[in-house]
């Protein structure tokens, strides 16, 4: 926890505002929460809006500065490690209840739960989505805790784990629709627990499964007022090609998803592990692998499907829950491993490894300088080589449209009268400064405003400032 939590809350505010969390802190910052509602609806369409009231609340006692609304962030994502712990914790004992005898005893369960918490807890595809203003913080956190639930209601039954299950259902598909991808996992395995059973009625694991589907059920019927809006605003994002950019995944993502997102020389050592695990623990962690198989795989083939069939929609962060089973795996892979010397150095090496993907990745700028080209803009309006006094009707354009609030944001901070506007609605009396994104400006797009905008005021990492 001291560690997960010191790598997600350093250095909150080195890294410039991005356009997706201008669109947050855009919502966010509207003065009441039917405003925050209404405006989530446009800036972030096919979600229910919990993270954009949550961050709201967040502003409202703590303030705006980008450092302090990551906090919240990565607040979240610090608890998630917990969560995972206890996750991981409850799978473990349903292998020990259904292992006969055979399975891990509690000593084992508790320390292989606690590989998987270190090891989310130092992966930079976990960390990097905790130092950001954007909801997935709070999906992986409601996954996590939904699954905990999950398997306490199946180990024990009663009322407590149920509600949890259907609470935590509904808080990860209001923070974002695409956590559904991380329950069909759990729709198989009810299904497999149903056929083990040879479908009795009577037995009490089939009744747990039955009426976990009723807790999955109820827990989606709680989005049921908002449900529409959320799906005609997703519709509508598509439809006028905010999600264009998403190109359709060549046959391998799956396997790149977590070779990327986890490092190149980290990855072979971890598949290395999840697939001991998978070799040498099926005897003793049958239903725990069974099921982290199925957690890892059942989101990205679905999500490979659907972007063959219907659109491309294969993007890491709509399967960040996905990398918790694959932790899980390789903590079972180095529980293992038969000697303790080794278990401490396969664990060592993994965290290692992990570590510096982390300070590798620091080290490299992955941010646009927004806050440069609003100043260079700034200063252009002010500079006495400016071809007229800035009035209050002055407007910045900016391209791409949905960067804008990015824009607005660190216009707070700059004393002049200046008025951020998507490019795309300048109107006839067009601004004199533009800003240009290096991405998501097609590249027509991108020319046409070169021409319109000759002068180059500043060329920064992601942007360019250009005036007429």
């Amino acid at each position: 926890m001291l560690l997960g939590g010191y790598l997600r809350c350093a250095d909150l505010g080195g890294r410039e505002m991005s356009a997706d969390e201008g669109a947050s802190w855009a919502a966010a910052s509207a003065p009441t929460i039917r405003t925050v509602l209404r405006a989530q609806s446009t800036l972030n369409p096919g979600k229910a809006g919990l993270h954009d009231v949550a961050l709201h609340l967040w502003i409202r006692a703590y303030g705006e500065r980008l450092a302090t609304m990551r906090a919240f962030s990565a607040a979240i994502g610090t608890l998630a490690i917990l969560l995972v712990f206890g996750a991981a914790r409850e799978i473990f004992a349903a292998s020990i209840d259904s292992a006969d005898g055979a399975g891990p005893d509690a000593q084992r369960r508790d320390e292989t739960a606690a590989f998987a918490a270190l090891i989310f807890a130092v992966n930079l595809v976990t960390i990097k989505y905790s130092r950001e203003v954007r909801m997935y913080p709070i999906v992986i956190a409601a996954v996590v805790a939904q699954t905990w639930c999950f398997f306490r209601a199946i180990r024990r039954g009663g009322f407590a784990p149920c509600a949890g299950v259907a609470i935590f259902t509904a808080i990860a598909l209001a923070a974002h629709i695409m956590a559904a991808l991380a329950f069909t996992g759990e729709a198989l395995w009810l299904v497999v627990i149903v056929v083990r059973d040879r479908c009795d009625f009577a037995a009490p694991r089939t009744r747990r499964a039955f009426a976990l589907v009723l807790a999955l059920g109820a827990g989606t019927a709680m989005l049921a007022p908002v449900a529409p809006a959320m799906l005609s605003g997703a519709a509508h994002a598509a439809a006028i090609g905010a999600i264009d950019w998403i190109k359709r995944p060549p046959p391998w993502a799956p396997f790149a998803l977590f070779n990327k997102a986890t490092g190149s020389l980290a990855f072979p050592v971890m598949a290395a592990l999840a697939m001991w695990a998978v070799v040498r623990g099926w005897a003793r962690w049958r239903d725990a692998i069974a099921y982290a198989l199925l957690w890892m795989w059942t989101p990205p083939i679905v999500l490979m499907l659907v972007s063959y069939a219907i659109r491309p929609a294969f993007v890491e962060r709509y399967l960040i829950s996905c990398f918790v089973p694959f932790f899980i795996l390789i903590a079972i892979g180095i529980a293992e491993l038969r000697a303790p010397s080794v278990r401490l150095a396969a664990l060592g090496l993994t965290v290692a490894l992990a570590l510096g993907h982390v300070v590798a990745w620091d080290r490299k700028p992955h941010d646009t300088q927004w806050r440069e080209a609003v100043r260079a803009a700034a200063i252009s309006f002010t500079s006495p080589t400016s071809n007229s006094s800035t009035s209050h009707n002055e407007t910045l354009a900016v391209a791409p449209g949905y960067a804008v609030n990015v824009a607005r944001y660190y216009l707070q901070s700059e004393s002049i009268p200046l008025v951020a506007h998507p490019a795309e609605a300048i109107g006839p009396d067009p601004a004199r400064v533009i800003l240009i994104g290096d991405q998501g400006v097609a590249p027509p797009t991108a020319a046409a405003l070169d021409r319109a905008y000759p002068r180059l005021l500043a060329n920064l990492r992601g942007v360019v400032v250009r005036g007429r």
